[in-house]
Parts: structure tokens; sequence; C-alpha cells
């Protein structure tokens, strides 16, 4: 039986990781934009905050722009974001054979559930990453800057062969944890990015708000409307970081001189470091909000539980898409996001 061979569908900062990281020990090919494809063939260097790293070049005749005619036997690694996921479905529907595995790597809620639609037959499974990536282009670098594994689904009839393909991923940069909660998984990843919107609107690095305690009190508010909708739900959430999920509220409300204490790990970030999110507003693009804040308030309507921060938080990101002036902002202080809010 031929070998199953890895696809990175949507190769930009995590399907760049991913496939990285897949092709220290196994063939991959990518499918995405072409300024990402160029800086895969040319080589790039993968790095972490704790000094490992790792090099990989992809094969030029496997750096392609438009899907194959057919993918067969094959791991696809879909890797592009939630606002390009309907379309990139519709196009994958008639190409992926039945032998193939979906990895579906989105943030947020719902992307699994919508792949299983769009592609009938076809095993997909969730993965979650759990950390934060950014490019340097003057380094060639991408560089996992926070704390995180990847999480991945394990059905009670995934065969050990699979389990064995799939565990490719696992290396010394990112490690594979199998996960049979992968739902409630999901919604503590969820949880950690309620502070992706945070660090797009105030326009500052993440280790910047994470040290003004006026933005993570904005986090933390945040935070108490996600636990109020898991606990409707009765879904337990699992501890992704030091901190169980129901305390980091209280954890980010801390004075900054405990908080630097008690919660470092939280701090171990590039200085430089940005969420994916204040990337697509200064590149003014649509951001995935609609997935992640205005998922929660959508689950929480669902579910008989009122969000109304993470309902004004939705609605400023998207007054920010569509702004003109939101690439020349100035930075905001949490304390000014706190009355904009009225939290205070």
């Amino acid at each position: 039986m031929e070998p199953y061979q890895h696809v990175i569908v949507g190769s930009g900062l995590i399907g760049g990781l991913l496939g990285g990281i897949i092709g220290q020990s196994a063939r991959v090919s990518f499918i995405g934009r072409p300024i990402w494809l160029g800086r895969l063939a040319e080589g790039i260097t993968l790095t972490d905050y704790a000094g490992n790293e790792a090099q990989f070049r992809a094969n030029a005749a496997e750096c392609l722009e438009d899907l194959p005619a057919k993918i067969e036997r094959s791991v696809i690694w879909l890797t592009v974001k939630n606002t390009a996921l309907a379309e990139m479905l519709m196009r994958l529907q008639p190409l992926v054979a039945p032998d193939c595995v979906v990895v579906c790597c989105q943030n947020g809620l719902g992307a699994a559930a919508l792949t299983r639609k769009y592609l009938p037959g076809i095993r997909v499974l969730q993965g979650i990453v759990g950390c934060n990536v950014v490019w340097d282009e003057s380094l060639m670098q991408l560089q996992k800057t926070t704390e995180g594994e990847f999480y991945l689904e394990q059905p009670e009839d995934l065969a050990p062969q699979l389990m064995k393909v799939l565990s490719v991923v696992q290396h010394k940069l990112l490690m594979l944890s199998w996960r049979q909660d992968i739902e409630a998984v999901a919604w503590a990843k969820l949880q950690l990015n309620m502070a992706n919107s945070i660090n797009a609107i105030v326009n500052q690095p993440v280790r910047t708000m994470l040290l003004d305690r006026g933005c993570r009190q904005v986090i933390a508010a945040l935070m108490d409307e996600l636990l109020a909708v898991t606990a409707a739900r009765n879904i337990r959430l699992p501890m992704l970081t030091r901190v169980p999920a129901r305390y980091l509220p209280t954890v980010l409300r801390l004075p900054d001189w405990l908080f630097k204490r008690l919660a470092s790990a939280m701090l171990h970030i590039e200085p430089t470091a940005r969420s994916s999110m204040w990337w697509d507003l200064q590149a003014g693009r649509v951001t995935e909000i609609d997935y992640l804040n205005g998922a929660v308030s959508e689950q929480g309507a669902l579910s008989g539980v009122t969000c109304p921060i993470n309902k004004s938080v939705t609605d400023l990101v998207k007054s920010l898409e569509t702004s003109a002036l939101v690439a020349v902002r100035p930075p905001l202080d949490g304390n000014t996001l706190k009355f904009q809010l009225h939290l205070e």
C-alpha cells in the first residue's frame, strides 16, 4: 500500500510551521500564496522562544499556487483562515479522494463541522495549534513566540497506522497531544484567544498589552462571559496553560507587581509579537472576529447567556476593518479601552 502524502493547504504562518516540522521526516507539499511559497522554497528557519530551531527548504516543484486535479491518499492539513474556509472547501469537494484525511487547524469554533458538511465521507479531524507564530522577514524565520502544543482529535476508531502517520507533526518545536475531548480543548483555546482581539484594538505588542492591567481586565471580562457559556453547556475546560481555565480571569486582574511574579510564563513572549488579528487589520483584511468573540456571543445567545462585552469587542473590530486610518492609529491604553466598553 502506498504511504500517505502530506499536503498543506493554506501555507501561511501555521501552514509553514506545520509543514516545516512535517518536512523534517516526511514528504510534504504546499498550496498557498506565491509570497509564502517563495519563502518556503528559498528556505526558512523554525525557532521558538526557548532557543530550539530547525531548518527547512521545500521542494520548489511541490510548492503550488493552484490545487492539483486530484488529491489521493494524503493527509490534508487545512490551515486557511476561517474567512476563506468555505471557498476552499468548495474547491476541494471534487478533488479529495475517499482515502484522504483532513485535519482542520482553524482558530475558533465550527471549522471541523463545516468541513464535514462539504466533504461527506472523508475522515475529518480537528487540530488546534496552541501557540502564537510570527514571521521575521529579515531573518527568514518562523518564530513560535509562546508556549503551546498541537492538540489533535483522537476518535475511538482512529487506526494505529493512521495515528503513526499523523504523529509526524511531533517535534521538539511543537509537542503533539492526542485528545478525545477536542471540543473542550477548542473552547479552552478560544478562551486564550480572547486576547487576540484586544491586541488588535489597542495596537500594542502582546507583551506590552499584558503588562497593562487595564487591558488584562478587559480580557478577563471577555473570559468571564466565555466561562459562563461553557458552564451553561456543561463543558469542562482542560488546562492549556499552567493556570486552570476558571482562574485565568482572576490572575489577569491581579495588580501588575503580583501578575508579573505569578504569571511570568504568560510573559515568555517575543517583545515585538502581535496577534494575527492585528496583522489582518494592518493589511486591510477581514479578520476572524466572527469566529472568536463573535462565536462566544452567538453560542451565548443559543445557551441563554448574554455576552455584551464580547459583542461590543466584535463590533469594535468590525469598525476597524472598515477604517481608512487603521494602519496609522496610535496605541490605546487599557483604561481608555475600558471606558469605551463601559467597564468602569
